[in-house]
């Protein structure tokens, strides 16, 4: 086993290495060879050689590496495939006209296109976005179809919309006015411009924007012959990662790229310097600058990109050389209105782009004067990640982008540990960074934890293992650790580097997962992951001061731990990994805080009792997220925090102002109207330019998120002495119109299918009339006269002190008499069976809450409850099986409360009186059999949905599968709460 000594020498000796290539002006880059590109050279003809392609070794390599299914490799995507196949078989379609003689490229192209068309129809189109491919893909298809191969693409015309948004954007005459992202691939513009035009924008060392394939295509479809194009091919094929056996890198050369990046990740990780080669390497880099007025690309001269100006500026800091007056140039050409683009004019932006901008400008002596770009990289990237949007269009890993910004995290809490004034600059200017952000690194901590297999590695690749313990160690240091917690990622840490060391053979061997055209490896970037990571973790076991405004109060930080604990008892987390449960305690912590400044948004709360419950309610939502690999985004999971606030608040809100002392029977009639008009004004229309579902007569309605705050001034007061029935309607008018515009007019909402808007706003008047009925249910109940103890169900001093499932009913601690009893409940026009099925269900908020659960996942997971009947039927039926049971768990829980204050209890109905007579445990035991018949059909229902939905395809069917499970465990938890303690509001 090496030393850790043996590994720094190692650094340095490659250190060594790459400061001789900068020393010696050569052409440098590790790069694996593509097919894609390999085949566009295979193709390219010299005019004046009789006919000749100019590298028969190239086609040699095509024809070598066709798999025995007749496509070429699919080395990390499905894209990759089809681009590798499509170019491969349109080079042995071109050879095969020139040669018609050679019967074995008919048998070639045949086995090609089948494979091709199969690669086609398994393609998810939506969902990638590896470099032009919308352009590449179709100009593919119409030079195949010029070489008589025609293949069937279920998405073409999506495609061609791609393609044509893109080009409408960049019309001929623009690419001739100069070099641009483009460039990069000309291939794609085959039929759209004119490639004699652009030859004075080649590279200097005769490539277009260093990329093998652009450059063949440059020559093939040029009328007049380019010899310094030529010669760079010449070059790619002799010196790139192929070395002469025919094959190219899809980029040559890549000095600044793997440079920068080499040099970052191993200063970054306590690697030594010495001056000698930190002055070839500073010098290299600086001349790179100076010879593009400041910003680089990925080689000498190449064209100037975001990303690699800023790793070079990085690197230079780290190696003791100014960088400020680069920086200035970054900002000036990279910065737009919200984050930093890439290449100018880019159609997505990148989020590890950002996390470099951002780490640059953190890593300056003084970043004040920068805090307006570090706020912004930094707001895109939260904002990014927290709607679950990531697209990263340079890696395929999350893992990757995890890495960069635990490490950016690293440095902006080291930045702010000397120097305040920055620190309270930088949250002046972003505030919402010093919840997010923790927010945000706790979740990558627990998915790097649940990712790492039980052999100790991340998906048995040592590149992907090195990022997770550079995660690790950096989130070691900036974050709050419980003792468990900390044993667990140091543990994590251990296990990683033992599998690093074991298959340090292998370090070298890169995995494919940066993207180009097609994704790639790097053989020299692997093994200086490697390298940092098993020095790293050895070295940077030190923690860092966590700046104030990112740490939680001890008070909310007790309480939190106190609500685990609980939480801890349920049957939902009697096995779960404490360490997990931990960091969603933390996470819950920082979730509170935004919570608590929106208490007051909506609902009034004068005269209520504490909230205890808002404690439980980010908890129960991370801990759930805590069991499963982040089935929803982190927007997602505070929308439903908020949801589940407001839920409760229109629990105590309708109760109050419904159930106060001298209620009239005819309010409850009042307040249905109310109801029932507010939704008359929430009358939907089609849209028909776009046909989108727009509300009528809202327009006085806020549509922000965040509502004028209400702290009960303004309205009258709900807190048993009203103004009279008319007061209390007119409040209870304006509150609920600001409760339904918040959940109907929601973005997410906005957006959804009509069907869908509409199944919410019916789900939703359900669930505020239910809370109507349910209030004049109490009211008649507890005016029942109480009748003979013969008819009632008997209850003990104290409460019960029973066990369920192993889980202590917590639900007593109020004094009662030595014994009283429960009176049932006497509409005789409804039976338990009915009453917990409809009203009691509807009033739990689970049939509306799951509705607009379904609208927040519609952007990123699609409409998959619409797709036939039967899905549609099978929600809405687990749904109510799960209401049903949420809401005897619900009445298990809180039969004292409910005693105490006369609400009307599942126990209350007739059907309990018989298993009475033996007293309270009996009765409660009867309903704990019936809600657990309930979570056995709600079972059932969930997989034969799933059955159904996956249907043989994963993709978003089976995320959304995922977070409806979710919202299940959630669901299901608050009622396993409710079990072992209640933690209602009393009135």
């Amino acid at each position: 086993m090496a030393t850790q000594g043996s590994e720094i020498d190692e650094c340095q000796a490659l250190i060594k290495k790459l400061s001789l290539y900068c020393s010696s002006n050569s052409s440098f880059g590790t790069m694996s060879v593509s097919v894609y590109d390999t085949a566009w050279l295979s193709m390219v003809e010299k005019p004046d050689d009789d006919g000749q392609w100019l590298f028969p070794e190239c086609f040699d390599y095509i024809l070598r590496n066709q798999q025995e299914d007749g496509s070429w490799p699919s080395y990390a995507s499905t894209l990759d495939g089809i681009l590798n196949t499509a170019a491969a078989l349109l080079a042995v379609r071109k050879h095969l006209s020139r040669s018609p003689e050679k019967a074995h490229f008919q048998e070639i192209s045949w086995k090609a296109e089948g494979a091709l068309a199969e690669l086609i129809r398994s393609w998810d189109v939506l969902s990638c976005d590896q470099v032009g491919f919308e352009i590449i893909f179709t100009t593919h298809m119409s030079l195949l179809e010029e070489e008589g191969v025609v293949l069937q693409v279920p998405q073409l015309e999506q495609l061609k919309a791609l393609r044509e948004a893109k080009l409408s954007r960049l019309p001929a005459s623009l690419v001739y006015k100069g070099p641009s992202a483009v460039y990069h691939s000309l291939e794609g513009l085959i039929g759209h411009i004119d490639f004699d035009k652009i030859s004075q924008w080649r590279e200097s060392n005769g490539s277009m924007m260093g990329s093998p394939s652009s450059t063949a295509a440059y020559l093939i479809y040029s009328s007049k012959w380019d010899d310094l194009a030529e010669a760079y091919l010449r070059d790619v094929v002799a010196n790139g990662s192929g070395k002469g056996s025919g094959a190219v890198p899809s980029a040559w050369p890549s000095s600044i790229f793997e440079l920068s990046w080499a040099i970052t990740t191993l200063a970054d990780s306590g690697i030594p310097i010495d001056e000698a080669e930190a002055s070839s390497i500073g010098e290299f880099l600086e001349a790179s600058l100076q010879m593009q007025k400041g910003i680089v690309g990925f080689a000498p001269g190449s064209l100037a990109d975001a990303d690699d100006t800023a790793r070079s500026l990085m690197a230079l800091l780290y190696l003791g050389r100014k960088a400020e007056p680069y920086i200035e140039t970054l900002i000036s050409i990279f910065e737009t209105a919200d984050h930093f683009q890439t290449y100018l004019a880019e159609r997505n932006p990148s989020l590890s782009t950002n996390i470099n901008v951002l780490s640059c400008l953190l890593l300056v002596d003084d970043p004040i004067p920068y805090v307006p770009q570090i706020a912004k990289a930094a707001s895109f990237i939260s904002r990014t990640i927290s709607i679950g949007d990531v697209r990263e269009k340079w890696h395929i890993h999350k893992l990757y982008w995890m890495m960069l910004l635990s490490r950016a995290v690293v440095v902006m809490y080291k930045k702010m540990q000397g120097n305040e004034t920055f620190c309270k600059s930088l949250l002046a200017t972003a505030p919402h960074l010093k919840e997010q952000i923790p927010i945000i690194l706790y979740q990558i901590l627990m998915t790097v934890l649940k990712l790492q297999n039980r052999h100790g590695n991340w998906e048995g690749n040592c590149e992907l293992t090195a990022y997770s313990i550079l995660t690790l160690s950096s989130l070691a240091q900036v974050i709050l650790t419980g003792t468990e917690l900390r044993e667990r990622i140091y543990e994590s840490i251990n296990q990683g580097k033992l599998f690093l060391t074991k298959h340090k053979s292998q370090w070298r061997n890169g995995a494919y997962l940066w993207t180009e055209k097609v994704t790639y490896s790097s053989s020299m970037l692997s093994e200086v992951y490697c390298l940092a990571a098993v020095v790293d973790c050895a070295v940077a076991a030190t923690t860092i001061t966590i700046p104030p405004p990112f740490q939680v109060s001890e008070r909310v930080f007790k309480g939190m731990i106190k609500a685990g604990h609980l939480i801890s008892r349920t049957p939902l987390f009697n096995e779960a990994k404490v360490e997990l449960l931990f960091a969603a305690q933390v996470q819950a912590c920082y979730a509170l805080a935004s919570l608590q400044r929106r208490r007051l948004d909506i609902f009034p709360r004068t005269g209520m009792g504490e909230d205890k419950y808002l404690t439980f309610i980010p908890l129960t939502w991370t801990a759930c997220m805590s069991l499963q690999h982040d089935p929803v985004s982190l927007a997602v999971l505070f929308n439903m925090m908020l949801l589940s606030m407001l839920n409760y608040q229109v629990d105590e809100y309708m109760e109050n102002m419904l159930e106060h002392e001298g209620q009239q029977k005819a309010d409850f009639a009042s307040a249905r109207d109310t109801v029932r008009q507010l939704f008359n004004e929430v009358s939907s229309s089609k849209d028909e330019k776009n046909g989108t579902c727009r509300t009528r007569d809202m327009s006085q309605w806020t549509t922000e998120l965040k509502f004028p705050e209400c702290n009960g001034e303004d309205l009258p007061k709900a807190n048993g002495h009203t103004n009279g029935s008319h007061a209390s309607i007119s409040s209870m008018k304006s509150v609920l119109r600001r409760y339904i515009a918040h959940i109907l007019q929601h973005p997410s909402v906005i957006k959804c299918p009509r069907n869908m808007q509409t199944q919410l706003a019916r789900e939703l008047q359900t669930f505020l009339l239910a809370h109507i009925d349910h209030a004049e249910d109490n009211y008649a109940f507890s005016r029942q006269p109480n009748g003979s103890p013969s008819n009632f169900l008997h209850l003990h001093n104290g409460g019960s002190h029973n066990t369920h499932n192993g889980l202590h009913n917590g639900v007593g601690g109020h004094t009662r008499s030595p014994s009283y009893y429960l009176k049932q409940y006497e509409n005789r026009g409804q039976t338990f069976h009915s009453w917990v099925h409809s009203t009691s269900a509807d009033h739990t908020s689970c049939p509306f809450s799951f509705v607009f659960f379904q609208c927040l996942l519609f952007p990123t997971h699609g409409d998959v409850a619409g797709r036939s009947a039967k899905t549609a039927y099978l929600v809405e039926d687990a749904c109510r099986h799960l209401a049903s049971l949420c809401r005897m768990y619900n009445d298990y829980g809180s039969l004292a409360r409910d005693t105490d204050e006369s609400n009307l209890n599942s126990l209350n109905f007739p059907e309990f009186a018989g298993s009475a007579k033996n007293g309270e445990q009996q009765a409660k035991a009867q309903l704990m059999n019936i809600a657990e018949y309930e979570r056995r059909c709600l079972d059932v229902a969930l997989n034969e949905l799933e059955n159904e939905i996956m249907g043989g395809d994963g993709g978003n069917k089976g995320k959304w599968m995922s977070a409806i499970r979710l919202f299940v465990n959630v669901t299901d938890l608050y009622g396993q709460i409710y079990v072992v303690k209640d933690i209602a509001t009393r009135k």
